[in-house]
């Protein structure tokens, strides 16, 4: 049914036979025997989320489809959100106790594994299983078997590969399989948008199109940064306009039909700092990660023999080499100011606001943000770009799974499961489409609500958020591309926000990589394998 742990783990779990340090979670057994077509109507259900209401309002829109639900089965569910997910982590962290956890709850890997350390979380491997006793009485709307209260069986080997993995690594059995501890739920990516404005602008000049381009390599984005520069320099853009004829001029001048191609007036400001880069990347945490497992490193790896434990794996001696690699690519692309983050424009968070400045014509952000990169010109989404000399191409997956706790009756139990395939396959496309993460699975994908989202026409912001799913859809899924998540555990998360602070100590020439990386992990040092 499942993928597992075999396929990803290292080879030395091959030569396991037996677990030592297993984790106290209670145990498969606790759904293998539940009766999966109990009647569940009239059960009342919680469901604990971090969403908020910015953006495109995913708690509206989760609540939306909770009701439709409840319409559906006759199962109450009370949504609460926590306002954030290290507030949920923390919420259900002091609910241990008290027992007033919820039912079902969203959360990441290294959240999972403290709930499953407080013997809270249940294996769904049993309910995996028995799904297939569920009794299917008729067909819905699109042609899938039903149960009475309109619930599809699961199909988990519907389930993206990508995003499956890292429920099946918390916890092992004797044979070094994994258990499956989620479902995923809410999924998003990395993508690098880029100013159409001007990279459409050069494609119809001759003497630049071929050597300024949307690059696809870190090569080719310390080239074309060579090469922008050096036509910026010749021109005299930065302090002017640059306009459609290839001339730069001090103002618009009055009446002209002349289009704008680069505000180098914006561009300019503060510029004794020397703001502008051709490329700016959000995350620095993301960043770092990303180039390590495009340079074949990683961030981290669970213990081959102890369940949810851990260790931060990019100094190890077998992975030291190429983070250097990794390392000396971002210092070089560094001191070519061919790459940014917040801090290299003076933002906390994100580069938003300096790429619609102009301060870079490429940003590398999340494809649930995109469109906060809609400003005055047009925008559009590309992957993003890759260490050349490797075959394999690496994008971060980002978002939370569904777990589901041991709280209630059989029939809550049960009831929760209902939920939880509801929400992670049967209703995945449509919150999809109306949040801009991506769907779960190929169901959800192939969903009315959600091809009628690619299909349809939108105005400028919604469709920069349609052109990153596209992208995610289409040229992620190709052969070729990884979409990787690092393994969680209790303490991956100060795993990956040290690593994150790596790529700013490195533009500001805090010292040499390698005492950069050693000095990471004196602060890891519990986290460090002995």
């Amino acid at each position: 049914m499942k993928k597992t742990l075999l396929t990803i783990m290292p080879t030395a779990l091959l030569a396991l036979t037996s677990m030592t340090g297993c984790s106290k979670g209670l145990g498969s057994a606790d759904t293998d025997n539940l009766n999966v077509n109990i009647d569940t109507h009239g059960v009342e259900l919680d469901i604990w989320t971090g969403f908020g209401e910015g953006g495109a309002n995913p708690k509206q829109k989760l609540e939306d489809i909770l009701e439709t639900f409840t319409q559906k089965t006759g199962i109450k569910v009370t949504h609460t959100s926590k306002g954030g997910y290290d507030n949920l982590q923390q919420a259900i962290d002091l609910s241990v106790t008290t027992k007033d956890y919820p039912n079902v709850a969203l959360g990441y890997p290294d959240h999972f594994a403290g709930y499953i350390n407080s013997n809270i979380q249940l294996r769904l491997d049993g309910l995996l299983k028995n799904d297939s006793k569920r009794e299917m009485v008729k067909k819905d709307e699109e042609g899938f078997d039903v149960d009475a209260d309109g619930i599809r069986r699961m199909n988990y080997e519907d389930f993206y590969t990508d995003f499956v993995e890292e429920n099946e690594t918390l916890e092992h059995k004797s044979n070094g399989e994994g258990y499956v501890l989620g479902l995923p739920f809410n999924k998003s990516s990395e993508v690098m948008v880029y100013n159409a404005q001007f990279f459409d602008w050069v494609k119809t000049r001759s003497e630049l199109k071929d050597k300024i381009f949307v690059p696809s390599t870190w090569e080719e984005v310390s080239s074309v940064n060579t090469e922008v520069r050096k036509f910026f320099q010749d021109k005299g853009v930065m302090g002017k306009l640059l306009l459609s004829d290839g001339n730069v001029y001090d103002a618009m001048p009055e009446g002209t039909t002349l289009s704008l191609v680069f505000d180098g007036i914006k561009a300019n400001a503060n510029n004794d700092k020397g703001e502008f880069r051709l490329l700016s990347y959000d995350s620095t945490s993301n960043a770092m990660t990303t180039f390590l497992r495009q340079f074949d490193s990683r961030l981290t790896e669970i213990d081959e023999k102890v369940s949810l434990k851990g260790y931060a794996a990019f100094n190890d001696a077998k992975y030291r080499e190429n983070t250097l690699k990794a390392t000396a690519t971002i210092r070089k692309l560094g001191e070519e100011k061919a790459f940014g983050i917040p801090a290299s424009f003076g933002e906390s968070l994100y580069c938003s606001t300096p790429f619609k400045n102009y301060k870079s014509l490429l940003n590398i952000g999340s494809t649930g943000g995109v469109s906060n990169c809609i400003g005055s010109f047009a925008v559009k989404a590309h992957a993003i770009p890759q260490n050349g000399a490797n075959e394999k191409k690496f994008v971060i997956s980002q978002g939370t799974n569904l777990a589901l706790f041991n709280k209630g009756t059989e029939a809550q139990k049960v009831a929760a499961w209902k939920l939880m395939i509801y929400l992670s396959q049967q209703a995945n496309g449509t919150f999809a489409a109306t949040t801009g993460y991506f769907p779960t699975c190929k169901a959800a994908y192939n969903s009315t609500d959600y091809q009628d989202y690619l299909n349809n026409s939108y105005g400028a912001g919604e469709k920069l958020q349609q052109d990153a799913a596209i992208i995610n859809s289409i040229e992620y899924t190709r052969s070729g591309w990884t979409r990787f998540t690092d393994p969680g555990f209790q303490g991956s998360s100060a795993v990956r926000t040290e690593c994150g602070y790596i790529p700013g100590k490195i533009l500001t020439n805090e010292g040499t990589d390698q005492a950069i990386l050693d000095a990471s992990y004196v602060v890891l040092q519990d986290y460090v394998r002995k």
